[in-house]
């Protein structure tokens, strides 16, 4: 019996043994590394510090804000806002930012876009591209679907007005038909009536 026990000990761990082997080894503990944030690099400014200095210029922030708070309004709220700014650099750009919403009519946004290119010669390089993916190639997509979409419309109209005239000389020729019909059976009966 004590062989029989010894000789299931040894089994078992042999076993024992044999699952370790299989056991994939534990994985390395992973090591986060912790960045500094003492080294801070300069505000990214839409306008270089030099060209000119407003509200706004070095914080994406403020026209992000901006931006958000514009597409929660109306359009009729935004172009009351719209006719309250001038011409300077800082309403330039709000201008652009209250005209990027959805609802904004076609007119006002192709007046964005051009306004975006007029001022793009100051706007920081690094600006720029951002402003482009963000703002001016998302904006002129749209304005050139809602393009298509007028021209589109304009020759469904058309088309629609052909069909209509079409209609209408068909239902004009049919009458033609009709009567040129009633006018031959009417011979028609005369002759009978004469060959009799």
């Amino acid at each position: 019996m004590r062989t029989m026990t010894v000789v299931l000990m040894l089994a078992i761990l042999q076993g024992c043994k044999a699952t370790q082997e299989q056991m994939p080894p534990a994985p390395a503990p992973v090591i986060q590394h912790v960045y500094s944030t003492e080294q801070k690099s300069p505000p990214l400014c839409i306008v270089p510090r030099d060209v000119e200095s407003f509200v706004g210029q070095c914080d994406i922030g403020y026209w992000v804000r901006m931006w958000v708070e514009a597409d929660a309004m109306r359009w009729p709220q935004r172009k009351a806002l719209l006719a309250e700014l001038g011409t300077s650099l800082p309403d330039t750009l709000k201008k652009i930012v209250l005209s990027l919403p959805t609802d904004t009519p076609y007119q006002d946004r192709l007046r964005a876009q051009n306004y975006l290119t007029e001022i793009q010669s100051v706007l920081n390089p690094q600006v720029i591209e951002a402003v482009n993916t963000l703002v001016s190639r998302p904006n002129t997509q749209l304005l050139e679907f809602e393009s298509a979409i007028t021209l589109l419309s304009r020759v469904n109209t058309q088309q629609a007005q052909s069909m209509e005239n079409l209609r209408e000389e068909l239902e004009a020729q049919r009458k033609q038909i009709e009567e040129l019909l009633q006018i031959e059976a009417t011979l028609m009966d005369k002759n009978r009536s004469t060959q009799q």
